[in-house]
């Protein structure tokens, strides 16, 4: 199944997103950052989900939160841990009323990140102590897993993005968990979860670590259990629409998408999102022939 995220159209108001998307005949949307919180967002995703029949997906930093926060399941800092746990469980409270099955996270990080540092260079001022944020991680993953199961919901966990600028402002160390084969295959030691592969965050990754994309994306390809996909430079995730030559389409067309979902996350006008839309669906066509 193929869902466009709600973050590819830059409007603070979900609802509004969701009647673009609506009116265009996308009908798999994956709820995601981007927008704020205001009241009645529930009821309008409930009237929106009846109107046009839609089906959603969760991911990442929604429903908004009335005072915005980074989400760091890793943290170590009692307030900031406490905040993200429980902004999961205020998801899939959300969740269950809008008959939605399906929920992705983010990997944690190492440092205390800003709201208004996410998608920009990180700075950071507090480091934590590595086994003690993987140790808080598993542990507050497990606990929404179990949420999950109990809810009906599959729970996905997605690999991060490291930049060259935030990796030179890291002094050449990697703060952020699940960015490459190497520390996924370290997240998989502790802890057993469905992997959410984003195909442009793994692409930026391999090559601020000096690493080869394309062995990176066939060592992967087959634990991905949902795929993001987006263009980008290779420096930075810019969520551009799909080119058919790059190295991230090419490397898209050699996974095995027949029993998969796919997330859309190419920014741009509802055409641009619409042509990216029918690459992918050539590709899931082809494997059905």
């Amino acid at each position: 199944m193929i869902y466009v995220s709600s973050s590819c159209i830059h409007n603070n108001k979900i609802s509004e997103i969701i009647e673009i998307y609506a009116r265009a005949g996308i009908k798999n949307i994956e709820l995601s950052g981007g927008t704020s919180y205001y009241s009645g967002i529930e009821e309008d995703l409930i009237r929106l989900k009846d109107l046009y029949g839609i089906n959603y997906a969760c991911h990442a930093y929604f429903p908004p939160p009335q005072i915005p926060f980074v989400v760091n399941l890793a943290a170590c800092d009692e307030e900031v841990y406490r905040q993200s746990v429980e902004h999961y469980v205020h998801c899939m409270e959300l969740m269950r009323r809008i008959e939605c099955k399906s929920l992705s996270v983010h990997a944690g990080f190492l440092i205390e990140v800003q709201p208004d540092k996410i998608g920009k260079t990180l700075d950071y001022e507090i480091i934590y102590e590595e086994q003690k944020a993987y140790d808080r991680f598993c542990k507050a993953y497990r606990q929404l897993e179990q949420l999950c199961n109990e809810n009906g919901i599959m729970l996905y966990l997605e690999n991060n993005v490291l930049s060259p600028e935030n990796y030179k402002g890291f002094q050449s160390h990697n703060y952020l968990m699940m960015t490459d084969y190497a520390s996924i295959m370290k997240m998989k030691e502790q802890l057993e979860f469905n992997l959410l592969l984003d195909i442009g965050h793994l692409y930026v990754s391999s090559h601020t670590l000096g690493l080869n994309f394309e062995q990176e994306f066939e060592l992967l390809k087959n634990d991905a259990k949902w795929i993001h996909l987006s263009e980008n430079n290779g420096r930075k995730d810019e969520h551009k629409p799909l080119k058919p030559n790059s190295p991230i389409m090419k490397a898209f067309l050699t996974a095995d998408c027949r029993s998969i979902d796919i997330t859309l996350e190419t920014a741009g006008d509802i055409n641009q999102i619409l042509a990216s839309m029918e690459q992918v669906k050539r590709k899931i066509k082809e494997e059905r022939i």
